[in-house]
């Protein structure tokens, strides 16, 4: 993998790491691998955020596959990756106007922002907050349905669920438990991703970087959000990407949201009807995908977000 630039920037009330693809940087590293810099550049930057406990090193694949046609900026959000980890200030409000302080510092106007899982709900947000900032957005599988309207959910069940333990014995098992999640090819690359959303402790064990209380307030506002109300107010062009069939004519949505393909069949079935609502906006199906495209189909994903750009 090429290796970007890595370093911080103060917002107002955080100190957010981030990486940074600047084709010119990368040609001054030399590196064998590296390629040219399209002489059709577009300069309007993309700004990658991660999804929930990931890392910045999340777009690593997909950003190499970007940056010489679009300089790439990924952050790590408040309370994940290198970046701070405060006290509070863990929902979707104050993690978008994070990124909007970031982005100012580092002197970027308009850019295009692609977000993932949890951080497309956070570019969603400032999406709807800043439209003039915000050139064209990019939704990757985000979660569209919201949990108090899954089938069963509770506000204290969501609020507590966890995907994975909260620790892990050490790197070789956390890197075993996550390859049986990731149900796609399992390479070095995605291996050294995935470490970097995990650090080790004193006694040898590692945790994920993003405490279990960070987790839960960020759930909480999860469940508070009103993500519908957002669409209608997007006044730049959208594409969806969600990791699901297009639903067929008629087709109804599941009773009930357990098992993976109940997931996707509603997934599919609420990015069509987010589409219909947002004023410009265009979906690129991606039907037996996992949720992680960034890291499954990065040069698939990479390639469509380029296109929509220069639409």
């Amino acid at each position: 993998m090429l290796e970007p630039h890595s370093s911080f920037v103060d917002a107002d009330e955080v100190r957010l790491h981030y990486l940074e693809w600047d084709p010119e940087y990368i040609s001054q590293l030399g590196t064998a691998a590296t390629l040219a810099p399209d002489e059709n550049m577009d300069n309007i930057p993309v700004v990658l955020l991660h999804g929930l406990a990931a890392t910045a090193d999340t777009w690593r694949l997909t950003a190499e596959a970007l940056y010489p046609r679009h300089l790439s900026l990924a952050f790590d959000l408040r309370g994940h990756g290198l970046s701070d980890q405060p006290v509070d200030g863990y929902d979707l409000v104050t993690i978008a106007e994070d990124i909007i302080s970031g982005m100012a510092k580092l002197g970027l106007g308009q850019v295009a922002v692609v977000g993932h899982g949890w951080g497309a709900r956070v570019a969603l947000v400032l999406a709807a907050r800043h439209p003039a900032l915000v050139s064209h957005l990019v939704l990757v599988d985000c979660p569209h349905v919201e949990p108090r309207h899954w089938p069963g959910m509770t506000r204290e069940r969501f609020i507590r669920e966890k995907v994975s333990a909260d620790s892990y014995p050490s790197r070789q098992e956390y890197s075993q438990a996550l390859r049986k999640e990731l149900v796609f090819n399992w390479s070095p690359e995605v291996e050294a991703i995935v470490q970097t959303y995990v650090q080790e402790q004193p006694d040898g064990t590692v945790r994920e970087r993003l405490s279990p209380e960070h987790q839960r307030a960020i759930r909480a506002s999860l469940w508070e959000d009103r993500a519908l109300l957002y669409y209608g107010k997007l006044s730049c062009p959208v594409l969806l990407v969600p990791a699901a069939s297009r639903p067929l004519p008629g087709e109804e949505p599941p009773e009930r949201l357990e098992h993976a393909d109940e997931f996707a069949a509603a997934k599919g079935q609420m990015a069509a009807q987010v589409a219909r609502a947002i004023q410009r906006c265009s979906v690129l199906w991606m039907p037996d995908t996992a949720h992680d495209i960034q890291l499954q189909r990065p040069r698939v994903l990479a390639d469509a977000i380029a296109r929509f750009l220069q639409e």
